[in-house]
């Protein structure tokens, strides 16, 4: 994997009237309660709020992630909390906000998709479109969902904006399945609102679990505000066996969690305060038992280690593991600090990063081989020669003041 690119084409982890309730999957009405199909979840009462629905199916024995455009209604809106039910087949439900106005028909590249109705996406949800900002999502079939804030907070979603619906489906079954979701975004109207809130989005991209062992996947990330958390919850696959996010500097984890599906979501109540200048450190910790190595990736052969919550005021550059806040065109989870699990020095991993970059090999497991005391030294090198080095660079004169540090650990 070429680490560059990766981090650069990586998104996410920049009024209310009367509202129908409505429904995407090219429906010409709004939903209605008691028409066929309704059951799985109603949508928002007239006025306060809007219902989202994706139909797609699935053959026996297959898995994928399936997308879906929307576009939000032409007043915006102000949401303050979400509801997320599927059916039988997903694994989670994710809804982005674009940078489109219309549904867009290719990729950035170039690259020509049907986006009529429901397209497949396995390449990775974001992959190739401009997403923004996660909006609301579920790993709970019929349990708590991501987005829910105390009165006078809400998430803007801005008007006509075009909205991307997604979810990993997985058919264990011998027969061909349609699986559902809905998403009910409730909404307040925009003169109750006093402060706008987000989605904490850390990710983190470098996973590398040895075949028949244990492994970690450890970063750190920066806070730039003062900020108040509603709720958190973890992200893993089904490696996953332990998950714990604290604060860089406190002792105890403020969430910790064993699974990797009906994830629960824990609520802050009056908030958890976390202060700018401080750092978020979470980590995933994986068992597994197959005869091959597992790297990070969007499908159940991959695997994930995230940190989502509900926060306020929103500030992105936090919500995304940013280096600086407000600096346009910054690539998410740049101004993450990796922490590995081995024993190599900052100077030995570094090299390790060079080697695998000039070969086009894998660079995740320079990371998570390096030792932990190094972490910081080796993430600003690795950080810096990422942004600024270009092809046949040498980091030593690019990065000269990260890369002293780096060979001094």
């Amino acid at each position: 994997m070429n680490l560059r690119n990766f981090l650069f084409k990586i998104a996410i982890p920049s009024l209310p009237l009367a509202l129908p309730a409505l429904v995407g999957c090219g429906d010409s009405e709004p939903a209605k309660p008691g028409q066929p199909g309704q059951e799985l979840l109603a949508p928002p009462e007239a006025g306060k709020g809007v219902q989202f629905k994706m139909v797609t199916k699935l053959d026996p024995g297959t898995e994928g992630e399936h997308c879906m455009f929307v576009k939000a209604p032409a007043e915006g809106l102000f949401v303050n909390r979400d509801e997320v039910r599927y059916s039988k087949g997903s694994h989670h439900f994710l809804l982005f906000e674009t940078s489109y106005d219309d549904i867009p028909t290719q990729k950035e590249d170039g690259t020509v998709v049907d986006t009529s109705g429901v397209f497949d996406c396995s390449d990775g949800a974001t992959d190739g479109w401009e997403v923004e900002k996660l909006v609301a999502g579920s790993q709970n079939a019929d349990g708590d969902s991501m987005l829910r804030f105390p009165e006078g907070v809400a998430m803007k979603v801005r008007p006509g904006a075009v909205l991307l619906m997604n979810a990993h489906y997985i058919n264990a079954s011998m027969n061909v399945i349609e699986p559902e979701v809905r998403v009910n975004l409730y909404t307040v109207p925009e003169a109750e609102v006093k402060t706008e809130g987000d989605i904490l989005f850390l990710y983190n991209p470098f996973i590398h679990v040895g075949a028949q062992s244990q492994g970690r996947a450890r970063m750190r990330c920066p806070v730039h505000k003062d900020i108040t958390i509603a709720n958190v919850q973890s992200h893993m696959h089904a490696r996953g066996v332990g998950y714990a996010a604290s604060i860089v500097g406190q002792a105890d984890p403020f969430y910790t969690s064993t699974e990797w599906e009906n994830v629960t979501v824990k609520d802050f109540g009056e908030g958890l305060q976390v202060k700018a200048g401080e750092w978020f450190d979470y980590w995933c910790d994986y068992s597994n038992a197959e005869a091959r190595d597992v790297l990070e990736g969007p499908r159940s052969t991959d695997e994930m280690c995230m940190l989502l919550g509900s926060y306020y005021p929103a500030d992105s550059a936090t919500a995304h593991c940013r280096a600086e806040p407000d600096v346009p065109g910054q690539p998410n989870f740049i101004g993450a600090e990796w922490v590995g699990n081995g024993k190599a020095t900052c100077a030995e991993s570094f090299a390790c990063v060079q080697q695998a970059l000039s070969t086009g090999k894998e660079i995740t497991p320079c990371v998570t081989s390096s030792d932990a005391a190094v972490s910081r030294e080796f993430s600003d090198a690795l950080r810096c020669f990422l942004k600024k080095a270009g092809p046949g660079q040498d980091p030593a004169m690019v990065c000269k003041t990260e890369f002293d540090a780096c060979l001094a650990k």
